[in-house]
């Protein structure tokens, strides 16, 4: 099951999150700032665009490979942070990790709507 953005955020409120998309509130994603948070955090790991195209680890998918090769790419960017290995080093404000267990990295902390974020600067990287 694939769930969108909106839907993602509403179903992340039935457990008590707010966040603006969640409570009615009109927010556009914005892809510029997911561009800088993608920047800043996932080109550890990942190869982001043209930012680091020889950057990131062998084992792990680019952001363009993501969006170009995987159906359910918006699932994956929208849960990214419950998906192994980030749960044990992204923290999601005012969200209880599943697994407290201490970070194996410096621990990197996002508003929900960064996800949202995220997931639009992706986008831009899709093949047209």
């Amino acid at each position: 099951m694939t769930l969108r953005p909106a839907a993602f955020l509403m179903l992340l409120a039935g457990f008590g999150l707010h966040s603006p998309a969640a409570s009615g509130q009109a927010r556009q994603p914005d892809p510029e700032r997911g561009r800088e948070i993608a920047q800043k955090h996932c080109a550890r790991c990942h190869v982001i665009g043209n930012f680091n195209k020889f950057g990131g680890l062998s084992s792990t998918p680019s952001f363009q490979l993501l969006v170009n090769a995987f159906k359910d790419y918006e699932e994956r960017l929208l849960t990214f942070y419950a998906r192994r290995p980030h749960p044990v080093f992204i923290r999601i404000r005012n969200f209880r990790t599943p697994y407290p267990l201490p970070p194996s990295a410096k621990p990197i902390e996002l508003e929900l709507e960064a996800l949202e974020d995220i997931l639009a600067y992706a986008k831009t990287l899709k093949k047209k």
